[in-house]
């Protein structure tokens, strides 16, 4: 029982990671002596020709050459930022802790700080675009927030019931629906012809990180190497058409101490999934291969021309 405990203990410190990190990193120093190296990353985005990138300290930087040169955009925020989404060049959406949102309808050369109530503060962990003006934030304690008019007011979703409180960390977008994954094994899924929020029955009680999608298949990745991976059809299927028992899961275990914290996918079409402390894996017709990761915990990857660029809480590296 005690081992149990500690194990779950474990697996929320890990998803608590970005909540309440403590920046320790050095001071960030607006100029052209700016040490992308030197900073903690969490998360980057090809937009158009330009590279986002955000992370501690409220650090929003963007580069137009493949990330040789960054600029940082000035913002009147110091804390973390966990996760941006851009829905066309100009309009992106910024948040982070204490309920923090912002707006930038230029580019990135302004930014409208976006008011929202909440009984306490929160730590938003992902946002995302569902269409030009539809946007969807997720957060600690079962935060859940819907905007329908272009990001400038938000509204509350009560995803299962108001005592839910397991933490959410990713939100996955596809033609079928939206899905939200978080901690105790939580996968909610609402159809694209839907607001109601669905609780997966999901073969795995562990912590869930993140997830990705490749062609047809939805893969969720998390605490101690788990990933299950489904067809994304079978979701509309079960909940739409309301045909089958239940959904099928394929669980894969890859020799992970700790747990998958992101995923890519490769140009040849393989999956990468990143492990905490600078390991990689890939997998390639049903088989994990192991290898060392370019950055130390990557958290966030994009292709640039023939370039791979890795984000993560030491710095950028681009792989050529």
């Amino acid at each position: 029982m005690k081992r149990l405990l500690l194990i779950n203990e474990i697996g929320r410190l890990i998803g608590f990671f970005f909540v309440f990190a403590n920046v320790c990193f050095a001071d960030v120093v607006n100029n052209n002596r700016l040490d992308v190296n030197k900073i903690f990353f969490t998360e980057i985005e090809k937009v158009d020709d330009n590279i986002f990138a955000i992370g501690e300290a409220g650090i929003i930087l963007s580069s137009r050459d493949g990330g040789t040169q960054w600029t940082q955009h000035k913002i009147a925020y110091t804390g973390l930022f966990t996760s941006f989404n851009f829905v066309n060049s100009e309009t992106a959406l910024f948040v982070g802790h204490d309920s923090t949102i912002f707006r930038t309808a230029d580019g990135g050369k302004s930014f409208q700080k976006i008011l929202i109530e909440t009984e306490n503060p929160i730590s938003f962990m992902k946002v995302k675009w569902l269409s030009t003006n539809d946007a969807l934030i997720v957060g600690d304690f079962g935060s859940v927030f819907r905007s329908s008019d272009g990001a400038r007011s938000w509204k509350k979703d009560f995803v299962v019931n108001k005592d839910f409180d397991r933490h959410l960390y990713d939100i996955l977008i596809s033609e079928y629906g939206t899905f939200v994954v978080g901690e105790s094994g939580t996968v909610l899924f609402c159809p694209a012809s839907s607001n109601q929020w669905e609780q997966v029955d999901i073969p795995y009680s562990g912590s869930f990180f993140g997830g990705i999608i490749q062609d047809d298949s939805v893969y969720f990745f998390g605490m101690r190497g788990n990933i299950l991976s489904t067809s994304l059809v079978s979701f509309y299927e079960f909940y739409v058409k309301g045909k089958g028992k239940s959904i099928v899961f394929n669980q894969y275990i890859t020799p992970s101490k700790l747990g998958i914290m992101s995923a890519s996918v490769g140009k040849d079409g393989s999956l990468f999934f990143y492990e905490a402390g600078g390991v990689v894996h890939k997998f390639s017709d049903g088989i994990f291969i192991r290898g060392k990761a370019t950055l130390d915990t990557v958290v966030s990857t994009i292709e640039y021309g023939n370039s791979k660029i890795f984000a993560g809480l030491k710095g950028i590296k681009i792989l050529k």
